[in-house]
């Protein structure tokens, strides 16, 4: 590094609220930390320069191998990277992104970067993507549970409609013949509502951060279990560890794993059991949807993913399909670099295989 864009590198590190920073990779010692970087890690900036491990320590645990391999990666290559970590404070945790990159001057390797507190902003996005989420699973149950009342309105009607025929009383059958066709009308708006709705979030662009996957299937799963759904099934989850971190858009895949969910509740009948599992590999993670339910049919299988319309059939309640569902769900888990498959028997139950990166 040049003597000139040091000095312009620090000038701009004096002035700025964010973190800036120069480390000598080979004397493990900071040549340039600026006040902000150690306000951000509530440091003294004199004792962060003659001991740079105490940023170290204030990484969290369950973020501390990552922010090892981040290290690593950042010695080995010459190019710019950006990672995101939590920092542990007594109750609390901070949420922090670092871009940094290598430069060699001489034979003296220098990690030249600059650190931003994204506290608020990591929050927000995780209240978003929890509104959103359960947005999308209470529209489902809602569908759900609207769907026996107002078909037995509809049922109710019918029947009164042909015993009141009879009397020949032209106002009270086209009253009733009315209540039938809001009843229809209102069971396709809220099926339609939720199809919009799935469609609407999942088609844009994926946003892919660190997140913990047993925290995010665990909440979509203790959202149902407390439904009226959960009282109808056996929803399980269990997971191979406390803590699975992998990059994904949490958003986008819920709605995966949600409407994997709603489809298992539709082709599975009452007191039936649906089992989320996530199995943690060395490179991989692998997330299992599985229920005991009527299964696809052979001939249903091959073209479950690609719209085919004689592949829609009514869920054992006579709930809708909304015909692109499984298509989303392949698009987006192709778009995460992810594969998924399924296996299924008539009468013996589904399972769905979803395999992602890690």
């Amino acid at each position: 590094m040049v003597e000139l864009n040091k000095e312009l590198f620090c000038n701009l590190g004096d002035r700025s609220l964010d973190g800036y920073f120069i480390f000598n990779a080979a004397a493990q010692n900071f040549s340039y930390l600026n006040r902000s970087l150690s306000n951000i890690w509530e440091l003294d900036s004199d004792e962060v320069t003659i001991d740079s491990k105490l940023l170290i320590e204030r990484v969290h645990p369950e973020d501390l191998t990552h922010v090892q391999a981040c290290y690593k990666e950042c010695i080995k290559e010459e190019t710019e990277n950006k990672y995101e970590f939590r920092l542990q404070f007594p109750e609390r945790e901070k949420f922090v992104r670092v871009s940094v990159f290598a430069v060699t001057d001489g034979e003296v390797k220098f990690l030249v970067g600059t650190v931003e507190d994204i506290t608020v902003m990591r929050h927000n996005q995780i209240h978003i993507e929890q509104i959103n989420a359960r947005k999308n699973i209470t529209l489902e149950v809602l569908a759900h549970d609207l769907k026996e009342p107002l078909g037995m309105m509809k049922l109710i009607a019918s029947s009164m409609k042909e015993g009141i025929a009879q009397t020949g009383d032209e106002r009270m059958i086209n009253s009733l013949a009315f209540i039938q066709d809001m009843c229809e009308r209102n069971l396709l708006l809220v099926r339609s509502m939720v199809n919009k709705e799935f469609l609407k979030s999942s088609v844009v662009e994926i946003r892919k951060e660190r997140a913990d996957l047993v925290w995010e299937l665990r909440d979509v799963v203790r959202f149902y279990k407390r439904s009226k759904l959960g009282k109808m099934k056996h929803i399980k989850f269990t997971s191979s560890a406390e803590q699975i971190y992998l990059r994904l858009d949490s958003m986008k895949f819920i709605q995966v794993i949600n409407n994997l969910i709603s489809n298992s509740i539709k082709f599975t009948a009452d007191y039936g059991t649906i089992t989320i599992h996530a199995e943690e590999y060395e490179s991989t993670v692998l997330i299992t949807v599985a229920d005991d339910g009527i299964g696809i049919p052979e001939e249903l299988q091959a073209g479950l993913f690609n719209h085919l319309p004689e592949t829609l059939r009514p869920g054992l309640k006579g709930e809708e399909s909304g015909g692109f569902g499984m298509g989303i769900i392949k698009a987006i888990v192709d778009l995460h670099q992810g594969k998924i498959w399924f296996e299924s028997k008539t009468g013996a139950g589904t399972t769905f295989y979803i395999e992602l990166p890690k």
